[in-house]
């Protein structure tokens, strides 16, 4: 008799069995036409084409058939990278050679197409073809092996604990195969934990490297000891960085000083924190293993990648350009950003045990965030604008991302205030809930004063959402009144501040424009996607991260898109700026007041018409106050440069104190439309000879040089939704809203379940679902880490991960060994309870 057992089945037999009987007839054929075709693609690539002639000319030292070779394989990656996805989810379904056929006979069947019923059908039609045949072999070869890893095999049985008694050869040989096993396991980690501890060094070789070329020196010293500090304490208290993150996010900001903004101090804070995490081993790769999220997330990363990289491609000269200003295809790095950190914070968040009271930490860092944000606008809406009632003012605090517009300020406090919420029911002592409730309140004021009807709809909703769950929260508790009454109350309390924040004239006149301005922004999103390129590819995976200035910036008149430039003539670096409206070109300085100040500057207009304006203001981004304004007396149409002196009064600006002296800047500004002012060598002397500017002959590119833009849809989608399927096409739109829809359903079950916690999480992702419908939230990579943060804990809400993983596997053998033992458990009440369980009170 055959003892065959099924288990030693080869599951790829199987798969062989199935492709054998199904390859009849036509199989063989479309097989070699499948490799026939792929062979195809390195030959294109290799051969010299006329469709390669206008890609061609002006390459230089590159060459003609280097440049079309080089081209066309840019072009494969490109298109292929697409279909790399595609061939990963066929192979869920259907086994390698019916892929392959099904392709080979698509492509077969579109060449026929094209060349008999279309006999139009060139080069670019044939590459879209062609060229995602590799991507889709790739894809399918990936994804094999990747199914063959995830199958169980023989080694993935767990081994029980052994009594230490005599046992027959047979099982002690299992015995010692098993503890080989685990020695192999702690092999691992050995390995894994020298890996780690070698990306934290060289994470820190990074950051000290950034310190090393910051801007000002000062900044770099304070920047450096605030992050050696950070670092210690997080060796003692790996929880400090749910707490410091979110709340440096808002605050940590000196962009309007420095001029970066491609890659700045909260960059670094990250690093840190990923750092010291690498270095003790608490980031694990674990933690992203959560229940019904792993498989979406790596599909959205790999699309998210091939954007990245669509966005990035052809890489461009390192010049002063290329991190300093948006169109540049290195702004696709800069948006990257907002993802990298976000699954980073996710990892650390998930990588901490659930019963360390990680949420609590989370929510206290927002806290300190809005806290911090709070302050610093009421401070900002005093100084210009008296009351945020009663002025057509907007404050915008520690968002320097938004001198381009844009609504982060509101955007992160009615992400961060349900958090805010929470803290009144997580927190024990009095004194800390009457602490967090007062804080909620404030930033709810401070919302107002940013004047952003989104963030006004977002906080109701959030609100509506924060008082049901509280309550459901509070359902079945002892002190079921007082505990129904806590949310209600401070739900009216709030419903006061906005009574009182939206009775002002501006309020009034911004609620009126309501109408006409959605159509404006839906317009716009007509638009923009109007630009987007033709294609597949385009379509599938959109323009690439980071294109949406570029691309309108290409496609719009000169004369309505604001810009500048860095050039270099002859070694000498300076500025060429352009007008559209609102643009300037501005550095913070320190001027005194009632001061005989110098302006000394060489300029020059190749256009007929090009003028050049100086100014300054005392201002944040936007709005001015006690602005000196000054003509700069430019010949048009020389080609020779022309050294300009003026003297001026600063009159008042720069009076007060510490705290009632407003920032000061000045400004370089084209008034006519369509032109291009050349402008170097500027200087702004006091009466002492000092020069308040730094960097006024441009050598260092845009290092303290932040310019301002009052055009605000040219840089912005403004819908979080339509800049998705911009900039990640399709695949990346629906695999967002694949993720956004496993986080509502599991933070809503949990809700419904009586969770404080998973209570927070929903009111916080529907306020960011409301403001990214008049916001992209996206391009600004701090407002991007909470976003996907956010979102992938509320996905993951409810499922394992390592640490809690580990305990539960202790705590069931040690349930076990009890039973055993005839001991009876401890009592519920004496167990942690799981992250988004209701807690008793």
């Amino acid at each position: 008799m055959s003892h065959h057992s099924p288990s030693q089945a080869d599951p790829a037999d199987v798969t062989g069995t199935e492709v054998k009987g199904a390859s009849t007839g036509a199989g063989p054929v479309l097989g070699l036409a499948w490799y026939a075709l792929l062979l195809a693609t390195p030959v294109l690539l290799m051969v010299p084409l006329e469709g390669d002639a206008p890609i061609m000319r002006g390459v230089g030292w590159l060459g003609a058939y280097p440049a079309g070779v080089a081209t066309r394989v840019y072009e494969m990656i490109r298109i292929a990278m697409p279909w790399l996805v595609m061939g990963l989810l066929l192979t869920l379904v259907l086994p390698r050679r019916s892929i392959q056929q099904w392709a080979a006979a698509a492509a077969a069947g579109a060449f026929l197409a094209g060349w008999v019923v279309l006999p139009a059908m060139g080069w670019d039609e044939v590459k879209e073809i062609l060229f995602a045949l590799p991507g889709l072999a790739v894809g399918v070869w990936v994804g094999e092996r990747t199914g063959r890893a995830s199958r169980p095999g023989p080694s993935s049985a767990a081994y029980p604990a052994v009594p230490d008694v005599a046992m027959p050869a047979p099982v002690a040989h299992s015995h010692e195969m098993a503890v080989r096993g685990v020695s192999g396991i702690h092999e691992g980690a050995e390995g894994g934990r020298a890996v780690g501890r070698a990306a934290a060094s060289l994470l820190a070789v990074a950051v000290l490297a950034s310190l090393l070329d910051f801007p000002d020196p000062r900044f770099a010293i304070a920047l450096g000891i605030g992050l050696l500090a950070f670092a210690t304490a997080l060796f003692f208290f790996p929880r400090l960085c749910l707490l410091v993150v979110p709340a440096a996010l808002p605050l940590l900001d000196l962009a309007p000083w420095t001029g970066r903004f491609f890659w700045d101090e909260f960059d670094l804070l990250m690093l840190v924190a990923m750092a010291v995490a690498l270095w003790q081993g608490r980031f694990r790769i674990s933690a992203f293993a959560a229940a019904g999220l792993a498989g979406v997330l790596v599909l959205f990363v790999l699309t998210w990648l091939t954007s990245l990289l669509t966005g990035l491609l052809p890489l461009q000269p390192l010049d002063l350009n290329a991190f300093s200003a948006y169109w540049s295809n290195y702004n696709s790095l800069r948006v990257a950003k907002g993802l990298i950190w976000g699954l980073v914070f996710f990892g650390l968040y998930r990588s901490q045990p659930a019963a360390s009271g990680r949420f609590l930490a989370l929510s206290a860092g927002m806290a300190a965030g809005v806290l911090g944000v709070s302050l610093w606008a009421l401070w900002e809406q005093a100084l210009f604008a008296g009351a945020a009632t009663t002025a057509d003012y907007r404050v915008t605090a520690g968002f320097s991302s938004m001198h381009t517009g844009g609504g982060h300020i509101e955007a992160y406090l009615v992400i961060a205030l349900p958090f805010v919420w929470g803290l009144i029911f997580l927190v024990r002592r009095p004194v800390l809930r009457a602490l967090a409730g007062s804080v909620f309140l404030l930033g709810a004021y401070a919302m107002f004063a940013t004047v952003a009807r989104g963030g006004l709809i977002a906080l109701a909703g959030a609100l509506l959402i924060l008082i049901a769950g509280s309550w459901l929260a509070r359902r079945g508790q002892a002190g079921r009144g007082m505990g129904r009454a806590v949310p209600l109350g401070l739900g009216l309390a709030t419903l006061v501040v906005m009574a009182v924040g939206v009775s002002g004239d501006f309020w009034h006149k911004r609620l009126e424009q309501t109408a006409a301005d959605a159509w404006i922004r839906i317009n716009h999103w007509s638009e923009l996607l109007s630009l987007r390129d033709p294609g597949v590819a385009a379509a599938l995976i959109g323009q690439g991260l980071g294109t949406v200035p570029a691309t309108t910036l290409v496609n719009r008149l000169p004369a309505e898109a604001g810009s500048y430039r860095y050039a270099s003539e002859g070694g000498n670096a300076y500025l060429a700026l352009n007008s559209a409206g609102n643009f300037y070109m501005a550095q913070r300085v320190p001027p005194a007041p009632a001061e005989r100040l110098r302006l000394e500057l060489s300029v020059r207009a190749p256009s007929s018409e090009a003028g050049l304006e100086a100014s300054l203001c005392e201002k944040v981004l936007f709005n001015s106050l006690r602005c000196q304004w000054l003509k700069v007396g430019v010949a048009n149409g020389e080609p020779a440069w022309q050294a300009h002196s003026q003297s001026f009064d600063s009159g008042e600006i720069g009076a007060g104190d510490l705290f009632t002296r407003r920032p000061v800047q000045f400004s370089l500004y084209n008034p006519v439309p369509g032109t291009v002012v050349e402008v170097d060598n500027v200087r702004l002397l006091n009466e002492r000879g000092d020069d308040l500017l730094r960097n006024g002959d441009f050598t260092n590119g845009g290092d303290f040089w932040f310019f301002k833009s009052g055009d605000h849809l040219f840089w912005h989608a403004k819908n979080l939704w339509v800049h998705l399927l911009f900039e990640q096409g399709w695949m990346g739109l629906i695999l967002f809203n694949l993720i956004l829809l496993l986080a509502l359903v599991r933070l809503a079950r949990a809700v419904l379940g009586g969770s404080i916690e998973a209570t927070v999480l929903l009111a916080a992702t529907g306020a960011w679902i409301i403001v990214g419908g008049v916001d992209s939230l996206v391009d600004a990579p701090r407002i991007a880490l909470l976003v996907y943060a956010i979102l992938l804990i509320g996905a993951a809400w409810g499922a394992e991960h390592g640490p809690r993983h580990a305990s539960r596997s202790r705590r069931s053998q040690g349930r076990s060994r009890r039973t055993r033992a005839d001991v009876a458990p401890p009592a519920a009440s004496a167990r942690p309870a799981p992250e988004g369980a209701a807690r008793p009170r």
